[in-house]
């Protein structure tokens, strides 16, 4: 009988792999346990014959430590694969201690990622082997050169340190509030004089200056009491949405999909909402991971991007003077979840910072250490990710094929600065929220921890990638200096404004605020100083639980002391009943004539009517809320109202003759939100006057009257519209004509 070594196993894998794989008998299968247990006995093999190198990116990193027991196997050669090809015993995966694992292959949605998902988990503290010998085929027909290649399974339960540790180092080191002096406690919460409920956050408009349209998102949060709200609320601060719950929420925002998410720190989760607010999707961390609450990013091609952190158990003693012997260190995580919640990219901070590289004020000797504090994550446009690193003072640019690290902004005390700063000699401090702008610079929320004195702004870089230079092009802050020592965030909206959430704060300043590009304060929101909120967006929303048609209404031409009633159709979508429990609205000329409460059946239309009763002379506009609510919830449509008496169209002059039909350009043009339109007609004409978007459809009626002859002007408050190029036309008896407009908010 020839006996065959374990080299030979690998020298000559062709043969032995074709009976191994495919073979179903009984001996097969001990010959496989025999020659796989062989090859944990002669590590020197892993050596041999091994093209690792070859690939483009491969999970978790050769020899790398500390992975945890649930994780899959990533490889990345970076060609399509025949998935055609691929079989579950394509991969051999032996566990020091656990022995020969079976699992399946799986080809990712962007057919070159192979994922290797064990059935059974590793043991701790064991040592897996990798090895592929032949079998998988690229789309050419090429095969993937074999490798081997090994990693560590952690021997501590990282999800018994995170319990204890998490809220220790979420924004405050070593949990220590009594660093940051002048921080109020947070004390019983006060009492609403609404219709609100009791323990809602009182919010405040404390300046309005033609802020942008959209609507405010805020998760308004106790600290230390377990109550949490989702808020969306317009400028005028009346809450369009809300829903109480009895945790603590972060980074409620819109996806770029339309989708709503949220972070639920209790059950490890961020759920997504649809425009009904109704859940219908979650995502978590995979390979063993709790999220982190910091950042979630649903990507253009719907994967999705997610943080967490990673306790381990490591001798700080070996790294630094006075370190403690079993410290519990946080490391950060980065995945990339595809269409079908799978891990097709992992990154760990282990592999590639070191824990020395913290500012100076994080404290390595401590027994709690948060090292990096990832609390944003960002895909560049050129497809690969930004992080940034609060306790490093960096914001890192990540290779999302490779993993490998391409540059690091370092800010004030960051040990690892690459780029050379223009017009800021301060840079950055503990910073969150790191951005790339469509102008292609970046933007970051500076807390200023280790500024002297400590201040936080607001900061664009442009950055010159290839030769390391940011300049710094624009920055806001507050004087006196304002000191936000955690959370916080920076929007650029498109019209150039800026959204800005202060995080963490002390001293009297609101919360939210809308900044110009001049700097210009457009709006000021404060919610009590109990509460904190991590971060604030504005964005353009509207629920679809129920919708009226049509969505705004426009009085034409009514007369004072007498009144105009338009029918609008109320229509659940939903298939549950839906109640409308309140309707509201400023001006007291408009009214609802409606009983309430009404119940809407599933899918099912009611009719309402609006009146219009002007009781002086004018154009009026306003916004109707109409509300289903229950004690935790509220959900609100709104429409557009307007209205105007019989002198807001006057004649430009009732004396001088109109010889032909004409349509003026509107001006100013471009507007905002409010422009005129003039027309001329020779003689008396019924006149129909619209507005249409780009796609042809109807989105205004501005005049459906007989005119008398004469040149006429009318008002048009596009206040309900987004930013964009529309069309207004012109119907007078035969005389049709049609020019364009561009609304710029």
């Amino acid at each position: 009988m020839t006996m065959i070594s374990g080299t030979d196993i690998f020298k000559k894998p062709s043969k032995i792999g074709i009976v191994i794989n495919r073979s179903k008998t009984h001996l097969c299968n001990r010959l496989k346990i025999f020659f796989t247990c062989l090859m944990l006995l002669t590590p020197s093999i892993l050596a041999q014959e091994s093209a690792i190198s070859q690939y483009q990116y491969v999970s978790p990193v050769p020899d790398s430590k500390m992975i945890l027991p649930q994780t899959n196997i990533i490889i990345r050669e970076g060609n399509t694969i025949d998935k055609a090809t691929l079989f579950n015993n394509n991969l051999t995966v032996i566990g020091s201690v656990s022995g020969m694992h079976q699992g399946s292959l799986v080809l990712s949605d962007d057919q070159k990622t192979i994922l290797f998902k064990p059935f059974n988990v590793f043991i701790r503290g064991e040592t897996v082997y990798v090895h592929y010998d032949e079998g998988i085929s690229k789309f050419n027909g090429e095969e993937l050169p074999p490798f081997n290649f090994k990693f560590n399974i952690s021997e501590r339960d990282p999800n018994k340190l995170y319990s204890r540790s998490v809220k220790e180092i979420l924004e405050c080191e070593n949990g220590n509030y009594s660093n940051y002096a002048g921080i109020k406690p947070l004390s019983k919460v006060k009492k609403n004089n609404d219709d609100l409920p009791e323990d809602f956050p009182q919010i405040t408009i404390n300046v309005s200056n033609n802020p942008s349209a959209g609507y405010i998102f805020i998760s308004p949060l106790l600290w230390s009491y377990p109550l949490g709200y989702l808020i969306i609320v317009d400028n005028d601060g009346v809450p369009i949405f809300y829903q109480k719950t009895p945790y603590s929420i972060y980074d409620f925002k819109r996806q770029d999909n339309g989708l709503l998410t949220f972070g639920d720190a209790i059950k490890h989760y961020f759920y997504a909402m649809d425009s009904s607010y109704a859940i219908i999707d979650s995502f978590a961390t995979g390979n063993g991971y709790n999220i982190d609450n910091h950042d979630f990013q649903i990507l253009p091609n719907d994967h999705s991007l997610l943080m967490a952190y990673d306790f381990q158990i490591v001798r700080m003693d070996s790294i630094v003077p006075g370190g403690d012997s079993a410290a519990i260190v946080a490391g950060l995580i980065i995945q990339e979840l595809d269409v079908s919640k799978n891990v097709v990219f992992q990154w760990r901070s282990w592999d590639h910072f070191e824990i020395t590289d913290a500012t100076e004020d994080i404290n390595l000797t401590g027994h709690t250490i948060d090292y990096v504090h990832g609390n944003a994550i960002e895909q560049d446009s050129d497809g690969n990710l930004l992080i940034s690193c609060r306790n490093m003072d960096e914001i890192t640019k990540i290779n999302r094929q490779t993993g490998d690290i391409i540059w690091r902004l370092g800010g004030r005390k960051s040990r690892n600065n690459q780029f050379n700063f223009i017009n800021d000699p301060v840079t950055f401090s503990h910073q969150h929220d790191i951005r790339r702008l469509p102008n292609g610079n970046v933007t970051l929320f500076d807390n200023g921890n280790l500024h002297q004195p400590k201040a936080s702004r607001c900061k664009e870089y442009r950055l010159d990638e290839q030769a390391k230079i940011a300049d710094l092009v624009w920055s806001y802050g507050i004087n006196p200096t304002r000191y936000s020592f955690a959370m916080g965030n920076f929007q650029r909206l498109s019209n150039h404004n800026s959204i800005i959430g202060w995080g963490w704060f002390t001293g009297n300043y609101s919360s939210v605020s809308e900044v110009g590009e001049d700097a210009s304060v457009k709006l000021e929101l404060s919610i009590p100083d109990t509460f904190t909120t991590y971060r604030a967006y504005k964005f353009p929303w509207k629920t679809n639980l129920f919708i009226t048609d049509p969505d705004s209404i426009f009085f034409n031409s009514v007369s004072v002391g007498d009144s105009a009633i338009t029918k609008v159709n109320l229509i659940n979508n939903a298939t549950d009943s839906v109640t409308i429990t309140s309707f509201y609205n400023k001006n007291s000329i408009y009214t609802v004539e409606k009983q309430l409460p009404f119940t809407l059946p599933p899918l099912a239309t009611e009719t309402i009517n609006i009146k219009f009763k002007p009781t002086e002379d004018g154009y009026f506009k306003d916004v109707l809320h109409i509300r289903s609510e229950t004690e935790t919830k509220r959900v609100a449509q709104l429409m557009i109202l307007a209205g105007r008496t019989d002198s807001t169209i006057s004649d430009v002059d009732d004396q001088e003759d109109v010889f032909d039909y004409t349509l003026e350009q509107n001006y100013p043009n471009p507007f905002n939100p409010v422009t005129t339109i003039e027309y001329h007609i020779p003689e008396p004409e019924w006149i129909i006057l619209k507005v249409y978007d780009v796609l042809g459809k109807e989105v205004f009626v501005l005049v459906n009257e007989e005119r008398k002859s004469g040149k006429h002007k009318v008002l048009f408050d596009a206040s309900v519209l987004t930013s964009g190029i529309y069309f207004y036309s012109i119907l007078a008896g035969k005389f049709k004509s049609t020019k364009k407009l561009t609304l710029l908010k």
